[in-house]
């Protein structure tokens, strides 16, 4: 798993939140800038999104996996 560290931006320079440690020395990273500023997903957000997405199923509804996997021959040549 990667971590996912906080940086400030000053003169120039990335200045991380806290150090990665000596393990770390002499390797290169790939790095992916997200402005904090930018970020607008929040839980309400994400609820939202469910909500919108959602729809009810009938009562009488059933899951059956059997009926998922059940498939017709496209045609009778088996091909």
């Amino acid at each position: 798993m990667s971590p996912t560290l906080d940086a400030i931006y000053r003169e120039g320079v990335l200045i991380l939140s806290k150090q990665l440690g000596k393990e770390k020395e002499g390797k290169k990273f790939k790095i992916v800038l997200l402005e904090e500023d930018n970020l607008t997903t929040s839980k309400a957000d994400f609820f939202q999104f469910i909500d919108h997405h959602t729809f009810t199923l009938p009562p009488d509804y059933q899951f059956r996996r059997e009926e998922l996997y059940e498939r017709e021959p496209e045609n009778s040549s088996g091909y």
